[in-house]
């Protein structure tokens, strides 16, 4: 049965995602930017940007989380399948239920882990070494962006258990 409002909150869900890989596409062209700027300051100008090694890694950390769940909702997370030709039909679907839940468990406790440092930080009015900047708000997008991770792997989980495992494989329930 055809739900309209599923239609709708899939295009909610690609807006969000589409937003995401502008947000990592713009933070991996600002870090490979601000290195190739710095590196030619310093070996030809004998002037390095003042911080670079500071912001170059705030952009790492946007560029990793704001791919998260990017790569949540392909399932591209690193596996290792050596016991899976093991498992056939409704162990298999058991197995890859369970690997999904322990996965969301650790990826909602990553979010919780960010939220719980981004307090501390913000608490403790924590500063970068060279710039000064305050280091809590990078660390509450962290968090931001690892809970949007765990919203969609809450979606696979649904999508996973409704259609009675993945779509690509036959029926194994």
């Amino acid at each position: 049965m055809y739900d309209k409002s599923d239609d709708e909150a899939s295009k909610e869900y690609s807006f969000i995602i589409n937003i995401l890989k502008i947000l990592s596409a713009i933070f991996l062209c600002l870090m490979m930017c601000v290195t190739f700027s710095d590196v030619i300051g310093r070996y030809f100008f004998n002037s390095p940007i003042s911080g670079a090694t500071e912001i170059i890694s705030f952009l790492l950390g946007l560029t990793i989380f704001s791919a998260f769940p990017l790569v949540t909702r392909d399932r591209g997370h690193i596996t290792v399948s050596l016991f899976e030709r093991f498992f056939q039909n409704r162990i298999r679907y058991m197995q890859r239920l369970f690997v999904l839940l322990v996965t969301i468990v650790i990826v909602i406790f990553v979010a919780w882990l960010m939220f719980d440092q981004a307090l501390t930080m913000l608490a403790d009015g924590t500063l970068t070494e060279y710039l000064d900047l305050p280091e809590a708000p990078i660390v509450f997008i962290f968090g931001g962006l690892a809970s949007v991770a765990a919203i969609i792997f809450i979606r696979i989980i649904w999508q996973y258990i409704s259609r009675g495992g993945d779509p690509d494989e036959e029926n194994v329930r």
